[in-house]
């Protein structure tokens, strides 16, 4: 059963960025990025490890950030197979 009284991350992030005083058009230029790339990021559309680690340096609770990708091992891809 899906509890639909606690709030999403996305929610709990927006509530504390305005309690904070923060706008996202000052947290993108901060980062120098686009706000459209920073709210891809925020609602974890868009995730890379570099940006939420950046997010967290400047003060944002991690619990309250979109979990990275798992790192990939270097080395070649798997072939894509077709069974036929």
């Amino acid at each position: 059963m899906i509890n639909t009284n606690s709030p999403s991350r996305q929610a709990r992030l927006k509530a504390w960025l305005l309690l904070q005083n923060i706008e996202q058009k000052a947290l993108a230029e901060q980062l120098g990025i686009s706000e459209q790339l920073l709210s891809m990021t925020l609602t974890g559309k868009r995730v890379c490890r570099h940006r939420i680690a950046a997010l967290a340096q400047l003060g944002i609770p991690e619990e309250l950030l979109p979990q990275p990708p798992e790192r990939q091992k270097p080395g070649r891809k798997a072939p894509f197979l077709i069974h036929a």
